[in-house]
């Protein structure tokens, strides 16, 4: 009986073990040599073991500790272990698993920040707080189980944790933080435009033998010094035109007919840029066609120090160099726009020269730069760069813009409710999206004589503002320019424009219809037969699906891409998504379109190939597959993006191969995503290991329950 009883307890064990630890502790070693321990502080680790116990009797694990360890992959902290300093573990690529100790009440600043390698975490009922960037930039974490026992988690506690999916009991502050985690996420300017926000750039943890920069330990501190290195420089030539990234400053922009330095890198066409499209390869360039900077061309760029940009550039795409580690840029003249989120968070550019040709300058392109962030702890009122006028940080009341001011950046004065009435210089020619957005204080504003384009929320949420008269030079007038409902027009009436932001599914609200939600669901007209759902569509939407003999776009792109002729089989889509408002909607975000076209008789037998192009219009490959719908022979594919699609045949296919059964149900995406296959079989062996767990867990009770002498009933 007692043996029955033991086992069951142990079995219990084991299924909580399964069930809720990420890593077991019993493998992790390490000679006691190789800690350097002072008192009861643990000062450094020197070890090389992957698997690593911390000596019992630590109380404290010191700042940087273990900082820059590649080879650690599991640790296991002791009972004793009462206080965990900043940056202990920064830096430990490799760091998969932690088990924390119960002598713990706290998860500290900084503790575990920079640790790529972290997928899952589980904090024990002993951890009654997690603080400022605990796990800040852990771009791998996916899943954390806090329980109800922790009861403050900071704001910035998962900064930088884009797919993490928080457990926690209903009710309990990890909960309502969790909630409130999901919808921050969903104004990160990335979460939406970039395919791969919060992803490492690698699937494997690549060992550096140097981490890179730490955050500051103080939210407020600015970044400290630059990490050191070697590189002289390195260019990208594409077509005539040559980028070229340098640290010293002293080297200079060189042409395709100049010979350059021997430390120059020339990467050409062919080698240049090569991307991963849904497991297919596409060649992608960095500039397009000599004037555009592509969109995230150098997300996270680590590599760069200063920016020089040839002659020809008009566009620095969205998010173009986002997080890189740029310490200034020049923008030359002949740059018209700067894209949204395009030096978002370059954390060390402190210098930006802007030209006098520039024109836009969208959302957050300067957010969260040392730029902006020098500014705003000076005594100055306006950031001005060239004529363009970035950002605002005046006392209020009335304010002039200063002459010479020919554009005003998005939402450069936003949220400045002390501004009572504002003066526009002659000079000034744009009015930015949302420039002065929620500046509710404002009750006037004089526009001056040259301004001709005011774009979209320009004065959004100025509700104070009555009355607004625009002078003959107002050549276009966006979306909810003002509030106001009385317009006086000097001139004739401006062209009604709107801004790229508004064509964006999630934005509703810039689009200026009605929330309808009556008949939720998509429409598709154009082609017979079509089927099309879009996830998560609460109103009505409306699908054009055009099919065209020619497609401009797929075809300039597959002949910049591929350097040959677009296949004589490949048929062509156009597709249109509106939602009443007239405005097409082509970015998605991470709402997924599923299309079902009747598939073309000439295709029938051939394995089908299906492309696209993205926003700049470079081909893009997308996952397609052969389906039955209603009786007919189709094709189905997803998309995020809107745009002209290419499908074509690329030779006989397997006839034994089975064609799927689509239902409406699946079309209407209540089936996993296409392109989320392995994600589901990763769900479905976590989901077994679970019911293992749980099974062990009910075979213990029952044992256990067995073991317990039954009273005998008298009667």
């Amino acid at each position: 009986m007692r043996k029955k009883r033991l086992f069951g307890v142990m079995l219990i064990i084991s299924a909580l073990i399964i069930m809720t630890l990420p890593v077991s502790e019993v493998d992790a070693a390490a000679s006691a040599s190789d800690f350097v321990i002072e008192g009861n502080t643990l000062i450094e680790y020197q070890g090389t073991e992957t698997d690593v116990s911390i000596p019992n009797g630590v109380e404290t694990i010191s700042q940087s500790a273990f900082e820059g360890n590649t080879k650690i992959r599991r640790v296991v902290i002791p009972n004793s272990v009462k206080r965990i300093e900043a940056y202990s573990f920064w830096g430990c690529d490799g760091l998969e698993n932690v088990v924390l100790g119960t002598g713990l009440n706290e998860v500290g600043d900084f503790a575990f920040a920079g640790c790529k390698g972290l997928r899952q975490m589980y904090i024990p009922s002993n951890i009654k707080s997690i603080g400022h960037q605990a796990f800040g930039d852990c771009v791998n974490l996916k899943d954390i189980t806090i329980p109800p026992e922790t009861k403050d988690i900071k704001e910035s506690s998962f900064d930088g944790c884009a797919n993490l999916e928080i457990h926690s009991t209903e009710g309990s502050v990890a909960d309502t933080y969790a909630k409130w985690f999901y919808e921050k996420q969903k104004e990160n300017p990335e979460y939406e435009d970039v395919p791969n926000y919060g992803q490492d750039s690698t699937t494997e943890v690549e060992p550096q033998p140097n981490p890179t920069e730490r955050p500051a330990p103080l939210p407020t501190s600015k970044p400290g010094e630059e990490e050191s290195g070697n590189l002289l420089g390195s260019s990208k030539i594409v077509g005539n035109s040559v980028m070229v990234f340098v640290d010293t400053g002293s080297m200079q922009v060189i042409t395709q007919e100049e010979k350059p330095d021997q430390d120059i890198a020339l990467i050409t066409p062919e080698d240049l840029g090569i991307l991963s499209a849904n497991g297919k390869s596409v060649p992608k360039y960095t500039v397009i066609d000599g004037k555009v900077v592509a969109d995230q061309a150098y997300y996270k760029n680590t590599t760069l120090k200063n920016l020089q940009i040839p002659d020809g550039i008009r566009e620095i795409g969205q998010f173009a160099f986002a997080r890189s580690s740029l310490n200034e840029a020049v923008i030359p003249e002949g740059v018209t726009t700067i894209g949204y989120g395009a030096f978002y968070h370059c954390d060390h550019l402190t210098q930006v020269t802007l030209p006098e040709s520039l024109m836009n300058v969208e959302p957050k392109a300067f957010e969260h730069t040392a730029w902006v962030e020098d500014f705003l702890q000076s005594e100055e009122e306006f950031l001005i760069s060239g004529n363009t006028l970035i950002a605002y940080q005046g006392k209020g009341g009335i304010v002039t813009v200063p002459e010479g001011v020919k554009v005003i950046a998005a939402g450069a004065f936003s949220g400045q409710k002390d501004i009572s009435k504002v003066r526009f210089p002659d000079s000034l020619r744009v009015i930015g999206e949302g420039a002065f957005e929620e500046c509710e204080g404002i009750t006037g504003i004089e526009l001056g004589n040259g301004v001709e384009h005011i774009k979209d929320r320009a004065f959004a949420g100025c509700g104070r503002l009555q009355t607004v008269s625009l002078p003959k030079s107002v050549k276009t007038l966006g979306i909810d320019a003002f509030p106001v409902s009385k317009l006086t027009y000097e001139g004739t009436k401006p062209e009604e424009t709107y801004e790229l932001s508004a064509t964006r599914l999630t934005n509703e609200a810039y689009r200026g219809v009605e929330n309808d939600t009556s008949n939720p669901g998509i429409q598709v007209t154009g082609v017979d037969h079509a089927a099309a759902a879009l996830e998560g569509a609460v109103r009505n939407y409306h699908l054009d699906l055009s099919e065209n003999k020619t497609g401009n776009q797929i075809e300039n792109a597959w002949q910049r891409a591929l350097k040959q002729s677009v296949p004589g089989n490949m048929s062509f889509y156009q597709m249109a998504l509106t939602d009443g408002s007239g405005i097409p909607i082509t970015k998605l975000g991470h709402s997924r379109l599923r299309v079902v076209i009747p598939l073309p008789e000439e295709l029938k037998d051939l394995k089908l190939q299906l492309v696209t192009v993205d926003r700049n219009g470079q081909l893009d490959v997308l996952p397609v597959e052969k389906v039955k719908y209603e009786g007919m022979d189709a094709v189905c594919f997803e998309t995020t993006f809107v745009s002209e699609y290419g499908l074509f045949g690329t030779g006989k296919e397997d006839a034994t191969e089975e064609v799927k059964e689509l239902t409406v149900d699946m079309l209407r995406l209540s089936a996993p995503s296409m392109y989320d296959k392995e994600g589901s079989e990763k769900r479905n062996l976590n989901g077994a290991a679970k019911l293992f767990g749980l099974a062990l867990l009910i075979t213990g009770g029952l044992l256990l329950l067995n073991s317990i002498p039954q009273k005998q009933n008298k009667d």
